[in-house]
């Protein structure tokens, strides 16, 4: 479904991409781990549009998307949850989530969607009228990843969605991130420091070190490896 050939990103003369090589299947939960400044949220920016890769390629369902607009890749179906939510704070709960539509015309459709967020995270039907602003950290990520699922995405880019949030709002954010993929097959590209939790909801895993891709692998194997586990896990 999405593949990267040889990326090569620099910020001014700083590399910060030195030749990726990435795949993910259809309906896979993927993991891209690694240390702060690795290139993980650079390597998402690539995929989203946000950032052009100066050598290398990227493909989404067989075809060459390097260099296309963030909102034409939305429109195929790439949405991205950005790394510290970046939801809108002015406008209200409902507001936000019907900016993730406005690319959509299916106002039935759309309805239903909505539906299925509110079921997803009851606090935000709640919250409906509330500008998010006013939402806590937690409210706050739920929102924006009820925004990009407005926007029926076939590929979630997730960057760090347990970032400054309590253990107990984690674990139900990642609950929620293997109920999307189970009940409607949404593929996801996973950025995250909590790897052990990234791990344990993902199928496979990539782990960058300053710009390369230095293992891979299936979750459960890289969760046995104890160099893994030291290095990345905490034990």
């Amino acid at each position: 479904m999405l593949k990267l050939e040889g990326l090569h990103t620099f910020y001014g003369n700083i590399e910060a991409l030195k030749g990726l090589d990435l795949t993910v299947e259809e309906g896979e939960i993927i993991a891209l781990l690694g240390a702060n400044g690795a290139g993980k949220t650079t390597t998402l920016n690539c995929i989203s549009g946000l950032i052009p890769p100066r050598r290398g390629r990227v493909f989404f369902d067989g075809e060459d998307i390097t260099g296309h607009s963030p909102e034409s890749l939305v429109a195929r179906g790439l949405i991205e949850v950005p790394e510290g939510r970046r939801i809108f704070p002015a406008l209200t709960v409902m507001e936000n989530l019907k900016m993730g539509a406005y690319l959509r015309r299916d106002q039935p459709e759309i309805s239903r969607d909505l539906d299925y967020v509110f079921n997803l995270f009851p606090i935000l039907r709640a919250r409906a009228g509330q500008s998010g602003g006013t939402l806590s950290g937690g409210e706050q990520q739920m929102l924006a990843i009820s925004r990009a699922l407005m926007g029926r995405p076939r590929m979630l880019l997730l960057d760090e969605p347990s970032l400054g949030l309590a253990p107990l709002i984690i674990r139900n954010i990642f609950d929620i991130i293997r109920q999307i993929n189970m009940e409607r097959g949404t593929t996801v590209l996973l950025v995250e420091q909590n790897a052990n939790l990234a791990l344990k909801v993902a199928d496979r895993a990539y782990i960058l070190t300053t710009g390369l891709i230095t293992l891979s692998g299936s979750a459960e194997v890289l969760m046995a490896d104890e160099g893994i586990r030291k290095a990345y896990l905490g034990g």
